[in-house]
């Protein structure tokens, strides 16, 4: 090795020594570093709370502390504090503890005890005598009759009754208030409905009725078409499959050789034999308008369709022809009807009840003239006695009612509920009036106030507020359909 690699190593090891020794001074300054003592530990008190029933939100001092019975508090210092219990339903409830650091304490509410949280169910029906069952479970108790001493929840009350359909509902119950339940239910000696529930029926939005020689029930709907009831099957028509024009039907009428079917729409109407349909539309046949509101067959078969645009008249050999303005002074036909003489009647939407004969004149009756409620008519029946009964629009002047027309004079009563739409009027074999409202359905043998009955939601148990049609069958039995309800049956007038 020569004397220049001699000195390049001496000054590497001469440099490794003081890097070694640096090193060792660093690490003993480390250690030398001094330190503050520790912290004193935290307050060790300690509290559980549980409570019947659980899930109270625990509050200290009444702030929140994000936690639930049972469950505990910790890290508390020795002292009073205030602790607050809440939960939907129940009232606040209140308490002082004491703690005391390294011991652990134990609350226990029972909310069941305290008769302030409690509440009560206050069950009534009609008719009463209903056995009252709580969550499935009979009570013992019959209406009417309170429940009492019942902890703050939801319950399902339900009632039982002999010769009734059973009905619940759900009760929310809260600390010192009184829940009432009233339910009226429906008396199956007397009533049957159809709902899309309850059975195969397609809707529960129905527009019309008609009943066959044979007690097919036949149901027009707002929305899926028309229906056929045997008693056993239904069967739905609508425009898929069929030369139906609409899904909306205004109109069904049986003709009295009970073979045809004739079928309103917003777009036209079909005739039905059971097995063919056949389509009349406008500008296809004579009808002067999309829209039939109305049809009546007379005595000699021949047709009378109304529509937004008049009054049409197709005879026996197949000749359609529209009456003009001086026989039919209003375009809007809402309702036909023919009497025992063969006669016409025809409700117009502005002008009143138009009267054409056998012989093929007419004559208008209107507020100008005669003694009738309004000029805005919905509905027109005639009775096998040759008395001519009209319904209205609702919000008439001179309020709500029916006009009568007996023995070449007219009358009126007010026997349906105030400012309400006649949509049907049905005089059944007895010679009672049957009244199809959006209110209800009304029943009167006589014009007198003490012989009517509304039956309604209230008196019945069933969704029977919007009645848009009634017919009979040969049993006597009525036929109620709704809007919104579906069918319904009463058993009631035989």
């Amino acid at each position: 090795m020569n004397c220049t690699s001699k000195k390049i190593v001496k000054k590497f090891y001469l440099k490794l020594i003081i890097v070694l020794f640096g090193g060792i001074f660093f690490y003993s300054c480390n250690k030398d570093v001094s330190v503050t003592p520790p912290d004193s530990p935290p307050p060790n008190g300690y509290v559980f709370i549980d409570s019947y029933p659980s899930g109270f939100h625990i509050y200290l001092d009444s702030k929140a502390r994000r936690r639930a019975t049972p469950d505990s508090l910790t890290w508390l210092s020795t002292g009073s504090y205030q602790i607050t219990l809440k939960k939907d339903l129940f009232r606040d409830t209140t308490f002082t503890i004491n703690v005391v650091e390294g011991v652990k304490k134990s609350f226990f509410v029972d909310f069941s005890k305290n008769p302030l949280m409690l509440g009560s169910i206050n069950c009534t029906s009609k008719p009463d005598k209903a056995e009252i069952f709580l969550n499935d479970s009979s009570t013992g108790h019959f209406t009417p009759y309170t429940l009492q001493n019942v902890l703050p929840g939801q319950y399902e009350i339900k009632y039982h009754l002999i010769n009734s359909l059973d009905d619940s509902s759900t009760v929310t119950v809260s600390s010192s208030n009184v829940s009432n339940l009233q339910m009226t239910l429906v008396d199956t000696t007397l009533w049957e409905s159809f709902t899309t529930k309850n059975s195969q029926i397609q809707t529960n939005n129905l527009s019309c009725i008609a009943i066959d020689k044979d007690n097919v029930i036949w149901m027009g709907t707002y929305d899926q078409g028309f229906i056929k009831y045997d008693g056993q099957s239904w069967k739905e028509y609508t425009q898929s499959g069929t030369v139906l024009p609409d899904n909306n039907v205004s109109t069904i009428v049986v003709d009295k050789n009970n073979n045809t079917k004739f079928v309103g729409t917003m777009r036209g109407f079909v005739t039905f034999d059971g097995s063919n349909m056949h389509f009349y539309g406008y500008q296809t046949s004579g009808l002067p308008d999309f829209y039939v509101l109305s049809i009546a067959i007379d005595k000699s078969d021949n047709w009378y369709i109304g529509t937004h645009a008049g009054l049409t008249k197709v005879d026996k050999t197949g000749l359609w022809s529209t009456y003009n303005s001086e026989m039919v002074p209003d375009p809007i036909i809402t309702s036909l009807t023919v009497d025992n003489n063969n006669n016409i009647w025809a409700g117009t939407s502005n002008s009143g009840i138009v009267r054409i004969t056998s012989l093929g004149s007419s004559y208008t009756f209107d507020q100008s003239n005669s003694q009738i409620i309004s000029n805005n008519v919905t509905a027109i029946a005639a009775s096998p006695l040759g008395e001519i009964w009209v319904g209205f629009d609702k919000n008439t002047v001179f309020g709500s009612g029916l006009s009568n027309y007996t023995n070449s004079k007219w009358s009126n009563v007010y026997t349906i509920p105030a400012s309400s739409k006649t949509n049907s009027i049905l005089i059944d074999h007895l010679n009672n009036k049957w009244v199809a409202t959006d209110q209800g359905l009304v029943k009167f043998s006589a014009p007198s106030q003490s012989t009517t009955t509304t039956f309604t939601f209230d008196n019945t148990g069933l969704n029977i507020l919007n009645v848009t049609g009634v017919a009979e069958d040969s049993y006597g039995n009525i036929w109620i359909v709704t809007n919104g309800g579906g069918l319904i049956k009463y058993k009631g007038n035989h």
